[in-house]
């Protein structure tokens, strides 16, 4: 979800009735799940696929971290496709005999699983059989109930201890891809790849229009590590030849006829998506579709998109309602912890100086108990206050703005102590309040800055510009805006204009200059970065390499993609970022240097480094390591200086 939206789903794992959605239901469609096999429709074959968690949008673990707290596990049924099985490694903590695992649907009993300490201590592999269950909105759930044994039935509090899990999750299912018959149903709940062809991919609207869908795309399938990509059709060629693979669709985007969504037939017999306009109205009908989305994705409206993102508009409090999290209540006997994540790109701009209100109830605790609660952020503990005997609870605390991050969790924890009794003291229970507040004002320059500032201060909309206006540059910008989107609860809607229009709008900006000519001077980092630091971070002197930059303004922020000459240089940045899931997403500093045939890093340049700093590292952004290095570096170019002087001196005696 990405990093950021895997990040969220933390706040669903609460030891209650738990959802562990794969899709966000639809309407109410009802039918039995079966095996259908249209040979004039069915043109993918998908006998018995297994399809991981992570490939539908989640973690790979289900866990289970209360005793009969049921879990609630919904997976997609792609048409044409039978979900057989969930599979996975069942694991457990080792201070336990025995336990065991019941499934259910519409509560009949679907499968039950005992197994002892000795089994589920090394991994027990199970599989919770899905046939002929009652398919609605094209899923199926089931409720998973755990139940564990301690050794010697003492008593424990489970929150401190590893909890039950199934690793490893996949879905097995059985049958083929029937493929799309019409627009409503073109979209899959199961995207591996789309994509996306230009007719012109010097057209400015052709150009605008793909990195408006590609953001809709990714944005649409939330976490789901799908591919988004651009291609360009041949001259003369309206339509791709190439054959879609399994969970796969393609896109055309064309300045021909009149406009208007239709569904076009491939010379290979696949169904393609056929976006068309002209200049002035080929935009118009992407945006048109982005914004209504659900109108298209009759078959997949119950995907697990980003639905926790908050009103578009900008607001300065928002509600821990908004956020979409669901009911946010743990339970248990000495340490009873509920976390509430936070993205600032939910706001859709960046913050500082935020407050926040969390209210709140709890059991009261027996006169022999006593308890704290806390709110906390990261390691640092914010405020504090001793629980009474009313439950309830209203805490307000203002943030300093250096612990702020792109992602944020707060932690809401009561801590009790006092007397409990095997076999007779009931868990306590803790409960966060849905009018809970988050408050905020807009942060520019940006708090954290430079990458870990992204995407927040690029919402909503984005100029891009392109220096030299072809199907390459294009190509460059899409990678970015796709890397960006894939850490954004919000839609970006980038727009293509010319790069000097793009370079000094007020608005943030995506610049596209990988040979490193900028028609429009603009300012970066490389310019008045360290040149000591670059060469001992792996930059030779007068070496190429690709570079990232990120400048920010008074009122906006700069994406620049450059190089020391060769586009070649930021095309393997693009590569090396994409070459690993988080590396976008793990970014500091505001300048990204990839030396050719070096391995790339990361400085701060006018950003200071995460984290509460020394008060020399708040001045010169650099830790005391770096300085010492830097110190070290610059002594050694001054010797290599001097001693060179010196030996021209020497020859011309």
């Amino acid at each position: 979800m990405g990093h950021s939206r895997t990040w969220l789903t933390r706040a669903l794992a609460m030891p209650v009735a738990v959802a562990v959605t794969l899709l966000l239901p639809l309407g109410s469609v009802a039918s039995a799940q079966d095996f259908e096999d249209d040979a004039d429709t069915s043109v993918v074959a998908a006998a018995t696929t297994p399809i991981s968690f992570t490939e539908l949008g989640r973690g790979t673990d289900i866990v289970f971290s209360s005793d009969d707290a049921p879990v609630l596990v919904t997976v997609p049924v792609p048409d044409g496709l039978t979900a057989t099985a969930v599979t996975g490694i069942l694991t457990a903590p080792t201070d336990f005999s025995r336990g065991w695992l019941e499934v259910t649907s519409d509560g009949r009993l679907v499968s039950r699983v005992d197994f002892d300490a000795g089994q589920a201590g090394t991994g027990l592999p199970i599989s919770v059989p899905l046939q002929g269950l009652e398919v609605v909105d094209r899923s199926v759930t089931v409720s998973m109930i755990a139940h564990l044994v301690p050794v010697d039935d003492r008593c424990y509090d489970r929150t401190r201890y590893q909890p039950l899990a199934l690793r490893d999750a996949f879905v097995a299912y059985d049958g083929a891809e029937r493929q799309p018959t019409t627009v409503a149903t073109f979209f899959p709940p199961i995207l591996r790849k789309a994509t996306i062809y230009v007719t012109d991919g010097s057209s400015g609207a052709q150009q605008s229009a793909a990195l408006q869908l590609s953001a809709a795309i990714v944005n649409k399938y939330g976490s789901q590590p799908d591919a988004v990509v651009v291609e360009q059709l041949p001259n003369g060629q309206s339509l791709p030849s190439a054959e879609p693979g399994l969970f796969e669709r393609a896109v055309v985007l064309g300045n021909s006829g009149d406009a208007g969504i239709d569904l076009a037939t491939a010379p290979n017999g696949s169904p393609v998506l056929r976006i068309s306009g002209d200049d002035k109205t080929l935009v118009p009908q992407v945006s048109l579709l982005a914004a209504n989305f659900d109108g298209y994705w009759a078959a997949s409206r119950a995907l697990a998109s980003p639905d926790n993102a908050v009103a578009q508009i900008s607001q300065d409090a928002i509600t821990v309602g908004e956020l979409k999290l669901g009911t946010l209540t743990a339970s248990g006997l000495n340490h009873i912890e509920v976390d509430v994540p936070f993205s600032q790109s939910q706001l859709g701009r960046p913050m500082k100086d935020v407050s926040v209100r969390m209210i709140g109830s709890y059991v009261p605790l027996p006169n022999s108990r006593n308890g704290e609660l806390s709110i906390s952020l990261g390691d640092r503990r914010l405020a504090s206050q001793t629980v009474n005997e009313t439950g309830r609870f209203d805490i307000g605390v203002d943030v300093p703005n250096e612990l702020l991050r792109r992602d944020l969790t707060f932690e809401v924890s009561m801590d009790v102590t006092g007397d409990f009794q095997c076999g007779t003291s009931s868990p306590s229970s803790l409960t966060v309040d849905p009018a809970s507040t988050i408050t905020s004002t807009t942060g520019f320059p940006p708090t954290p800055g430079g990458f870990q500032s992204l995407p927040q201060s690029m919402l909503p909309t984005l100029d891009v510009g392109l220096s030299h206006g072809d199907f390459a540059d294009l190509v460059r910008a899409q990678r970015l805006v796709v890397a960006m989107q894939r850490l954004s609860y919000l839609p970006l809607q980038p727009r293509v204009l010319p790069f000097g229009d793009a370079a000094t709008s007020s608005l943030p900006a995506l610049l596209i200059a990988a040979d490193g000519t900028l028609p429009t001077p603009v300012a970066l980092p490389m310019d008045t970065a360290d040149q000591g630091l670059l060469r001992l971070q792996g930059l030779e002197f007068g070496g190429q390499y690709g570079a990232l930059q990120v400048v920010s303004g008074s009122h906006n922020e700069v994406v620049a993609l450059t190089s020391e000459g060769d586009a070649a240089d930021a095309d393997c940045l693009l590569n090396w970022l994409e070459g690993g899931k988080d590396r976008f997403a793990e970014l500091t500093g505001d300048l990204l240097v990839a030396p050719r045939g070096g391995e790339p890093f990361d400085v701060g340049v006018d950003v200071a480094p995460l984290g509460t700093a020394t008060s020399a590292e708040e001045e010169t952004g650099l830790s005391a390591v770096t300085i010492g290095w830097i110190g070290f570096g610059t002594v050694v170019l001054i010797a290599v200086a001097v001693g060179g002087v010196l030996v021209a001196r020497r020859r011309g005696q």
